[in-house]
């Protein structure tokens, strides 16, 4: 009886660990927001495994979700939306992302009670052979670009996650993150026929100090954001950090738009700005 009690905590133990590396926003949830005045929350003690999961995404083989962390959030109107991420320290968690960067979707990966997503799924397994080539791919986070994902509950393309790419700000400069943003992306047609995509550029905020922020004017909807460091180590991952935790705290701010009157007003105000700066330089 006592060996059997043991076994099942060890096979308890398994599957919790298995889960936990599937995509999750459990702890990551920043809410649902109405954008009618300003909100806010952060969210602390969350870490990611590994030192260059995000700028992994960023080549053309793609990351291993496993080496990011997945937040999202809710609008239920049209918004402002400011997110910040920094490094942090916590309990046992001793290493600070160095150089935290994220990306920006709109669409949500499978949550509970359904089957988490994850890259080794016979789907998502099937489905980036089938875009980037038999085992050609690192996993299925693009940081630049659109990218799909399923659980082991997918047996069609149709059952995939998908993650429509708004944006990306990262921590620091090329010098960080590299210069080598892969130019296209891939994903598959109605007629599972391979088609590419233009990718964004990296949005780097030019000053490596562990905090970046990015602001995007959203639609009413779901979104995920996806974290991770900046690192870039090249197509291999080589010299990277592949299993120390890193610990990450997000933040979120949430505004209405401005009214168009209130537009007009800020471009007016920028225009005199502008004149009265030519006027004092030319009479200097």
């Amino acid at each position: 009886m006592k060996l059997y009690t043991h076994l099942i905590a060890l096979l308890s133990l398994a599957a919790a660990t298995a889960a936990s590396a599937h995509i999750s926003y459990t702890g990551r949830n920043f809410g649902s927001f109405t954008g009618s005045g300003l909100e806010t929350l952060t969210l602390g003690s969350n870490a990611v495994t590994g030192n260059y999961g995000w700028a992994s995404g960023t080549d053309t083989n793609l990351s291993d979700t496993h080496k990011l962390r997945a937040y999202t959030f809710t609008l239920q109107n049209a918004a402002i939306v400011s997110l910040t991420f920094q490094g942090y320290t916590y309990g046992s968690v001793t290493n600070a992302l160095a150089l935290p960067a994220f990306s920006l979707y709109s669409g949500l990966a499978h949550v509970a009670p359904a089957a988490l997503d994850h890259d080794d799924s016979a789907i998502s397994t099937a489905y980036n052979n089938a875009i980037l080539g038999t085992n050609n791919w690192d996993g299925s986070f693009n940081a630049l670009g659109n990218w799909k994902i399923g659980s082991d509950d997918g047996s069609t393309f149709a059952d995939l996650s998908s993650f429509t790419y708004i944006g990306n700000a990262a921590d620091g400069t090329s010098a960080n993150y590299g210069s080598n943003p892969a130019t296209l992306g891939y994903a598959l047609d109605a007629s599972n026929n391979v088609v590419s995509f233009t990718n964004d550029t990296i949005h780097g905020d030019g000053l490596a100090d562990g905090t970046v922020t990015g602001t995007f004017s959203l639609a009413a909807g779901s979104y995920s954001v996806f974290v991770g460091n900046d690192q870039y180590f090249g197509t291999n991952n080589a010299g990277a950090n592949n299993t120390a935790t890193y610990g990450v705290k997000g933040s979120i701010s949430v505004s209405a738009v401005p009214e168009p009157s209130n537009w007009v007003l800020l471009g007016l105000s920028f225009v005199i700005t502008g004149l009265l700066l030519r006027h004092r330089t030319r009479n200097s």
